[in-house]
């Protein structure tokens, strides 16, 4: 199945994390074709004026045709609202986590957008400016829905011609535990093969999944993590540790709820 993204939306607040979130973002518009669109929540930090000359200052040059959008108002709600309004297939936005946290408005409102959301989100840290996609992580637990994101693995993997990492991972270590979520890697395995996509596989359990995940990504030099939001085992992908992730991860996630069938009857299984 062939797919492009076709309308991406980038949340934008000045600050050092969402400076590299546009930078990736049109990276990802110049491999799909496609133009952005850039919105800013009015906040009481800085004036709109300063954030449209950087942002016109930034896309000069890019060859990449964009929309400034400004809007006031509950941050997480006015980009969900924008989302909606122009179709968007995929939102870039910055995320500071807990540590070095600036006084703008994307950080605390990153995991919101990403729960609110009704197409996958890219979130990334200022210390992610190095990361590209030519090597993606693809953690796999021993649910079902974790293959739903696999479509989107694949996109990515073409648009980038990047190598998937297949991990898959459990804080369980049963026997019936590592059976099913071998099973599973090997079927993502066989059906990106079939695609033309290098891959590679492991197996890690007994620990703590968010940080093998981080701590693979980094080995493998990867420059995007991918995830559901909701589907995954809850004792790892959701909720708080879903947050984690958001927060703490120096490598791009790509977050995908259960609720985007887009591509879901995509993957074969």
């Amino acid at each position: 199945m062939d797919y492009t993204f076709k309308k991406i939306l980038l949340a934008y607040d000045h600050s050092g994390a969402s400076k590299v979130a546009l930078e990736k973002a049109l990276y990802t518009c110049k491999a799909f074709n496609t133009g952005l669109t850039i919105v800013n929540i009015k906040n009481a930090k800085s004036t709109d004026e300063d954030f449209r000359s950087e942002v016109e200052t930034i896309l000069k040059n890019s060859g990449v045709a964009y929309e400034y959008v400004e809007r006031s108002g509950n941050v997480s709600k006015e980009i969900s609202i924008l989302e909606r309004e122009i179709g968007a297939d995929l939102i870039f936005m910055g995320s500071h986590g807990v540590q070095g946290f600036q006084p703008y408005w994307i950080g605390s409102n990153a995991y919101r957008v990403v729960s609110a959301s009704s197409c996958p989100v890219i979130t990334i840290q200022e210390d992610s400016a190095s990361a590209d996609f030519s090597n993606i992580l693809l953690p796999l637990d021993n649910s079902i829905e974790t293959r739903q994101k696999v479509p989107y693995c694949v996109i990515f993997a073409k648009a980038f011609k990047a190598t998937v990492h297949i991990l898959s991972v459990s804080k369980d270590s049963s026997e019936e535990t590592t059976m099913k979520i071998t099973a599973y890697a090997n079927q993502t395995a066989n059906y990106l093969n079939e695609r033309g996509i290098p891959n590679t596989f492991d197996i890690i359990q007994g620990q703590s999944v968010p940080q093998t995940c981080i701590d693979y990504a980094k080995e493998k030099k990867a420059g995007l993590i991918m995830m559901m939001t909701e589907t995954e085992s809850a004792s790892w992908f959701m909720g708080t540790y879903a947050q984690q992730l958001i927060n703490h991860s120096p490598i791009p996630i790509l977050s995908i709820h259960s609720r985007d069938l887009l591509l879901m009857d995509a993957a074969g299984y």
